[in-house]
């Protein structure tokens, strides 16, 4: 096969999935375990209020994953409906990431989980190899 040729066999999905693979290979088990099963929420700062605008109080619980150390900020707005009746209106909450969490490979990744939960299925197994050794002897004999 020539050069030119393989080139051309090579499309960029291809490349940047060996470069998501050989990611994946060096993520710690612990951000896999968080990836593929999500993470382990402890309350580490319960319910308060942090900002008033005219809109109503913005409330915060601040929660920490036992595993990872990922920061989530959940994020309310306290308000009254028209009826004066007071609630806690959903916002989105923000993360802050350890380093090394965040992978600028899977942007864009169509099924990111089922690539994680491979790596870690060839983690458990021992390898890419093992994987098949394992499919071939769970196949049905003839």
């Amino acid at each position: 096969m020539t050069e030119e040729t393989k080139m051309a066999t090579t499309t960029p999905e291809a490349s940047a999935g060996v470069s998501l693979e050989q990611s994946l290979r060096q993520v710690p088990d612990t951000y896999l375990e968080c990836r593929g099963i999500w993470h382990k929420w402890d309350l580490v700062e319960g319910m308060h209020i942090t900002e008033v605008s005219e809109a109503g109080h913005t409330v915060e619980r601040h929660l920490q994953c036992e595993r990872c150390s990922t920061l989530r900020r959940d994020r309310f707005l306290l308000r009254q409906d028209r009826w004066g009746i007071q609630r806690l209106e959903v916002l989105h909450p923000t993360y802050e990431y350890p380093e090394g969490y965040l992978m600028a490979e899977m942007r864009g990744v169509d099924h990111a989980k089922e690539l994680v939960r491979f790596e870690q299925l060839s983690r458990t197994l021992g390898g890419r190899a093992a994987i098949k050794r394992a499919a071939k002897k769970a196949a049905p004999k003839e």
